[in-house]
């Protein structure tokens, strides 16, 4: 499955999980959202959890979270 994250594309396993594309993306920003210190989003502002499931063309967004959504 193709996705992105802050804007760069991922490729990952049919099935994978939040955390698993969080991974390959970057293992620092897996362990700043592992330690509450970001958040997950998607691209309309959601906050996910990392056993959350994806579907193919998402789009996620790690930042800090703020009253209005995510912010980088």
């Amino acid at each position: 499955m193709k996705m992105k994250v802050n804007g760069q594309s991922v490729e990952v396993f049919s099935g994978a999980r939040v955390s698993d594309v969080l991974l390959k993306f970057s293992k620092e920003e897996f362990k700043l959202v592992q330690n509450s210190k970001k958040s997950v989003f998607d691209q309309y502002g959601h906050e996910l959890d990392l056993e959350g499931e994806l579907s193919e063309g998402a789009e996620l967004i790690v930042g800090e979270k703020y009253k209005s959504g995510p912010c980088r």
